[in-house]
């Protein structure tokens, strides 16, 4: 039987050369790979102008809301199961529901601020103020802020000046808003691009921050809320329903067997 021939000196050299010259080209493809997967995505061209007609068209898209949600805020972090109803341009309703029925409810009608926990037998009302809001909100802002909220969407702001708009390393369009004693700057991300953050500073100090996630069909079913003085909160929407009819009494206080006026709110109440 013939014995195979080993390969000499040379060829073996060729073969391992080979080899390397493969797994380096292998290598280089795969680094090649990994950087065009980590690349920022290339941003069209868009305008302050563009992004500010979105939301304008976002916020006209949206007249009312009816929903289930959930809200989770505090230090504590428990959730609590909410009706929410929305009217623009200045109706707001939000029951607080617990496993025995309405716990807390809260409306805005116009410039009126009123809420009723049904076990107190009292209804509280006073002024739809910024201060009056802070109480149940959280943070000192005007219904409008509160409905547009609600309705997913950045507060309107009318700028002082010409707005600016920059692309960010992360793909993001980061908007700025020049406004009287600060800015708002708003995030955007997507092909057509919709609002994922917005900031507002106010003399040169943060106060407020809202963050929209979870968007389909173009509204965003989760929406984070928070403000620099307090800890913040998380509203999830399960189940949405928009532009419907809603009767303007829904957003009328109940009737109660006392009403007080809203300093006299218990200070261990919502």
């Amino acid at each position: 039987m013939r014995s195979r021939a080993r390969p000499g000196p040379r060829a073996l050299a060729f073969k391992f050369n080979s080899i390397g010259r493969a797994g380096i080209w292998i290598v280089a493809v795969l680094l090649l790979g990994g950087c065009a997967l980590r690349a920022p995505r290339i941003l069209r061209p868009v305008g302050a102008g563009e992004l500010l007609d979105g939301l304008a068209a976002r916020r006209a898209a949206v007249t009312t809301l009816r929903a289930r949600a959930r809200l989770r805020s505090g230090l504590s972090g428990l959730w609590t199961r909410e009706a929410i109803v929305v009217r623009r341009p200045d109706g707001v309703r939000i029951d607080v529901l617990s496993p025995f029925g309405l716990a807390l409810a809260i409306g805005v009608r116009g410039d009126l601020l009123w809420a009723y926990p049904p076990a107190r037998g009292t209804r509280y009302e006073g002024t739809a103020s910024p201060a009056n809001l802070v109480r149940f909100l959280g943070a000192p802002v005007e219904v409008g802020d509160v409905v547009d909220l609600l309705c997913g969407v950045p507060p309107a702001r009318t700028p002082v000046g010409r707005a600016s708009v920059v692309t960010t390393r992360d793909g993001e369009y980061r908007l700025t808003v020049p406004l009287e004693r600060g800015e708002q700057t708003i995030w955007f991300a997507g092909e057509a691009p919709v609002a994922r953050r917005a900031e507002e500073t106010r003399d040169g100090r943060a106060v407020f921050h809202a963050a929209f996630d979870d968007y389909r069909d173009g509204f965003p079913h989760v929406v984070d809320v928070a403000t620099a003085d307090g800890p913040g909160a998380r509203l999830t929407y399960d189940a949405v329903e928009l532009n419907i009819a809603i009767a303007s009494d829904v957003f009328a206080p109940p009737p109660a067997p006392r009403v007080l006026p809203l300093d006299a709110v218990p200070a261990e109440a919502p």
